[in-house]
Order: structure tokens, then C-alpha cells, then sequence
């Protein structure tokens, strides 16, 4: 009868374990090398969400990383005008309709709302863009007034507030976003003409969240820099469970992701092996198997070469010139395989 651990695990099986317990200890250490080797020999851009229009980092080999100027903080007045019908909304819609509960929290929101109104034309703003704000606040007062003068907000009137809020709301993002854009892609120009020819050896890294992961702002422009061609290569989107993070974690996940692909280059053949499930296409295979056991239809994603440009989804399995599988890729004619960029 074999001995057993503490934790219920056969000392043979714990050796395993133990094997792979060893294998993470070493990969942390490499993990950390290959991460100042690339800040040393690499410049990297990091792009990172925040309630400000973002920020962005530039790190030049062997220097400090330089955090570039905000975005116009006029940005973040229209975006507040616009988020404040949000506001209204989910107080009315999840408010218990406004009821004596919600009372305390809608007072203090229509306070918010009418000081931001009193205030608007001492922000600088745009002519344009001041009046279409305090239409919005305007609008959000009637509202206000209509719920604390004791009228329930039934779906009615909450639809046609709405509806009045919609036209002023879309202009408030047209705006907003002419700000943005307008800025990151002046501070993206500057940065591209600081770092001359070694622009094209740039790693860039963008964090988002599930709304926001096909239409990135921070991705979009650093794409027209970059160029389609490093979109996945050079240009890379991490999706994450919060909207903002920190620029160590995404250092770290982007020297992981460059390790990786030395590690796939040299064991598989192909640099980007490991940006995809290793076991995705040994698992593709049995899903097929165990789905016709059962009779059913499986349900898998197209199968996309390894060197796809595709964002954010690489499902073209005509958009680039490797396998997209593994054992397509291992049977291979390593003088075919010979042509493949390895990434810095």
C-alpha cells in the first residue's frame, strides 16, 4: 500500500508535482532576466485605460519610462455630462422607481447635477459643447423635478427622457472622442519621430476590458503608427477582469508573452505557437471525439495561422502564410519554417 503526504497525494505523485512546482520556480527567475533584457534592448509603449482618456508610457532602452501628458481635461467635463444620463437611468430603472429609498441617493445626484449646470460656462468650454452640456443637465433637472415632486417615473417617461438625451449624449461622444483621439495621436507622432529608425523594433501593449476590446481607442491609434502588419507581432491587446491595472503587471504579462516566443521558436518552429492554449489543438481533437460520441455538433473557432494580423479576433484562416495547427506546423519542411521572424 503506498505512503501517503499530508495532502492525501501518493509520494510518487507529489515527486511530480513537485517537478512542476521546480519548473515554475525557474521559469519566475528567467521570467524576470528576460524582462530587463527587453527593457534594455527594446522600446515598449504601454497604453493603459483610465477615467482620464487613458494613459500612455514610453520606455526607452536602458532610461526611465516617460509618462506622456494627459488628455485635455476637457474631455473628461463632456464625458461626465454624458455619464450623468447613465446615472439617471439606473436610479430610475433599478431605484425601486424612484421610491422613498432611493430618495437620499437621488437628491444627492440632482445636487451634483445642478451645481455641474451653475458651473458649466466657467469651464472654457467650447461654446458648442457648453450648450449642448447644459442641455443635457437641463434635461436631467426636468427629470429630477418631475420624480421629487412625488410622480413615480413610470417606463414612459423614462424612454422619453432618453430619447431627448440621446442626440445631445452622441454629441458629447463625438466630441469627447475628437480629444482623444486628437491627443494620444499627436503624443504617438512625437514619439514615433523621437525614436527614428528604431520605431519599427517598438513593442506596444494595450489593456482592455470586454466592452472595450473591438473598438480600443488606445489600440485603434497606436495602430495607425504600428502599422496592420504588428498587430499581434509588435501590438498587443490584454484583455483583463478590471478596467485599469498597473504598469509592472503589464510589463510582466508582455516579457512573458516575448519568452514564450523564443521558448515556441525553439522547441515548435514558430515564435507564436505559445500565444494560443498549447494543448488547444491535441483538445480540439478530442472535443470532436467525445461531441460524436454523444452526437453532437461541435462547436469550435476557425482555425487562424499562427502569424494571423487579424484584431481582435485572428479567424481567417487565409490571413497568413503559417499553419494553424500544431501538427501542421511540426510537419513542416524545416526550410519552409525558415522564413519566420522571430520577435525581439
Amino acid at each position: 500500500m503506498a505512503c501517503e503526504t499530508d495532502g492525501g497525494q501518493p509520494a510518487a505523485g507529489q515527486a511530480m508535482l513537485d517537478l512542476n512546482g521546480a519548473m515554475t520556480d525557474v521559469y519566475g527567475v528567467a521570467l524576470a532576466a528576460y524582462r530587463g533584457r527587453m527593457l534594455a534592448t527594446t522600446p515598449v509603449i504601454l497604453a493603459l485605460f483610465d477615467g482620464a482618456g487613458g494613459r500612455m508610457l514610453l520606455y526607452r532602452p536602458g532610461c526611465p519610462a516617460v509618462e506622456a501628458p494627459t488628455v485635455p481635461i476637457a474631455y473628461q467635463y463632456l464625458k461626465a455630462v454624458a455619464h450623468s444620463t447613465v446615472a439617471v437611468y439606473e436610479l430610475a430603472h433599478h431605484g425601486d422607481a424612484l421610491s422613498a429609498g432611493a430618495s437620499g441617493v437621488l437628491s444627492g445626484l440632482a445636487e451634483a447635477n445642478e451645481r455641474a449646470l451653475a458651473s458649466v460656462d466657467e469651464l472654457g468650454l467650447d461654446a458648442g459643447d457648453a450648450r449642448t452640456a447644459g442641455t443635457v443637465m437641463a434635461l436631467n433637472r426636468d427629470f429630477f423635478s418631475r420624480a421629487t415632486a412625488g410622480r413615480t417615473a413610470a417606463p414612459g417617461d423614462l424612454a422619453a427622457y432618453a430619447r431627448e438625451c440621446v442626440p445631445h449624449v452622441v454629441r458629447l461622444m463625438d466630441r469627447a472622442a475628437a480629444l482623444q483621439v486628437s491627443h494620444w495621436m499627436t503624443v504617438v507622432e512625437q514619439w514615433r519621430a523621437s525614436l527614428g529608425a528604431a520605431w519599427t523594433s517598438v513593442h506596444a501593449a494595450v489593456n482592455t476590458l470586454y466592452v472595450t476590446r473591438q473598438k480600443n481607442i488606445l489600440f485603434t491609434v497606436l495602430a495607425q503608427f504600428m502599422g496592420e502588419g504588428a498587430i499581434g507581432e509588435r501590438l498587443l491587446l490584454f484583455e483583463t477582469p478590471e478596467f485599469t491595472t498597473a504598469p509592472e503587471r503589464m510589463l510582466d504579462l508582455l516579457a512573458r508573452i516575448g519568452a514564450d516566443r523564443e521558448l515556441g521558436g525553439t522547441f515548435f518552429g514558430h515564435p507564436r505557437v505559445m500565444d494560443v492554449e498549447v494543448l488547444g489543438d491535441a483538445a480540439r481533437t478530442a472535443i470532436r471525439g467525445e461531441a460524436g460520441r454523444r452526437g453532437m455538433r461541435p462547436v469550435l473557432p476557425t482555425c487562424a495561422p499562427y502569424d494571423s494580423n487579424q484584431w481582435p479576433w485572428s479567424t481567417d484562416p487565409t490571413g497568413g502564410s503559417a499553419p494553424c495547427t500544431l501538427p501542421a506546423l511540426l510537419a513542416r519542411d524545416p526550410d519552409e519554417a525558415s522564413g519566420d521572424s522571430d520577435d525581439a
